[in-house]
């Protein structure tokens, strides 16, 4: 069947005939000069039956199972977990979601995703740095009953749940797959050369899209789920509906990034494949992936200027093992800038002295910083407002 296109554009209400993509009709386009910040994703992209085109239910439902996981090791502060379960979720097996619909999603797991642009072998080696990090978290909160210090698992500030050396490994696990998954998937596997290569005349058997939108589509549900980005609390305007990286990359302003433009590379290049565009339609790939990887050095870099200003040690550690999750999450930008065995390079040295985090100096940090700082062309001192 050939492709059939009906499209809206949310904010004007123009809609075009459905119509079909052959070599004797003209072809239907989207004009970009209609696309704005307030433009509705879903609206704006719809099949020949007048309903919205895109789908990323698989992007969803992976970011739902990530929450479950989150949600349960932060209970590692008030009670003992188990490192089985936590590797269960992470492969979807022996029913360890408490959301039944994520149980039987059998066919969805994170790990299938985690690191999937790098060669078998490596991403076995990603796969078990994760199980390390589960089999570490399981036996630290096992000291949730004691304050930590140097060499003592536990509770510092009452809260943050560290080992012996200062690891919050619950940060570790949560920023490093913000890069192993959502990163790696949309800069490398979604917006990639195989998958953008997919077919754009053909809908999809039982389905309203074709499958060059649909691997779009799912780059897009892993920045967020919503229909415009970011989206404000409808019930608390000081907040924001994203969660995880594009809850980051929101935070972003400029010099560094702007949200608003990474939302109109999505959008813009979406439109681009409707109207076959392929010039421009690269152009905004290339522009989401300098964003998303940009952003992520810069939340790095702020976590590490946080962790120098900190005014307590469990803030201090929080904020140095949000920032290792990040700088380990930089191996995953498109030809990154800090690669796998810089990444490693700066991991060694925030995490491999004799006694962790309560080993390191500002020098130590600076060190780290400005490296990352230099890499991208970002103010070393930056700060964001996370």
């Amino acid at each position: 069947m050939n492709k059939h296109l009906l499209l809206g554009i949310g904010f004007t209400a123009l809609a075009f005939a459905s119509c079909k993509k052959t070599d004797n009709e003209p072809v239907q386009t989207i004009p970009y000069s209609g696309l704005t910040a307030t433009t509705n994703y879903l609206e704006t992209f719809k099949g020949p039956d007048n309903k919205t085109s895109v789908d990323f239910s698989g992007q969803a439902t992976r970011v739902s199972m990530m929450k479950e996981l989150d949600a349960y090791m932060r209970k590692g502060t008030t009670t003992t977990l188990d490192a089985a379960r936590l590797k269960s979720m992470f492969e979807n097996k022996n029913s360890a979601f408490d959301a039944a619909a994520l149980n039987a999603a059998t066919d969805k797991t994170i790990i299938s995703k985690t690191a999937q642009s790098f060669s078998a072998t490596d991403a076995a080696a990603e796969h078990q740095r994760f199980y390390g990090y589960f089999d570490a978290i399981a036996a630290t909160s096992a000291a949730n009953g004691q304050a930590a210090a140097q060499g003592t698992a536990g509770l510092l500030d009452g809260k943050y749940l560290v080992d012996a050396k200062g690891f919050e490994y619950g940060q570790f696990i949560q920023k490093g797959l913000i890069g192993a998954l959502m990163l790696d998937q949309i800069s490398n596997i979604y917006l990639g050369s195989e998958k953008m290569n997919a077919d754009n005349e053909v809908i999809v058997n039982g389905k309203n899209y074709t499958q060059l939108e649909h691997h779009w589509d799912e780059a897009y549900g892993y920045l967020t789920q919503n229909e415009v980005f970011p989206k404000k609390d409808p019930n608390d305007a000081t907040k924001y509906l994203e969660s995880y990286l594009g809850g980051y990359v929101r935070q972003v302003k400029e010099p560094n990034g702007n949200p608003a433009d990474v939302y109109m590379a999505f959008l813009k290049g979406r439109a681009a494949i409707v109207n076959d565009d392929a010039t421009t339609r690269n152009t905004q790939i290339a522009a989401i992936r300098t964003a998303l990887e940009k952003s992520i050095a810069t939340i790095a870099i702020s976590y590490l200027n946080k962790a120098k200003t900190a005014n307590s040690d469990g803030s201090k550690f929080h904020a140095l093992s949000e920032g290792v999750g990040f700088i380990y999450s930089l191996r995953y930008g498109h030809n990154a800038k800090i690669n796998k065995a810089k990444s490693d390079q700066l991991l060694e040295i925030l995490t491999g002295k004799e006694h962790g985090f309560w080993s390191l100096t500002n020098a130590d940090l600076d060190n780290v910083r400005n490296e990352v700082a230099n890499a991208f062309g970002i103010d070393k001192e930056t700060v964001v407002n996370h």
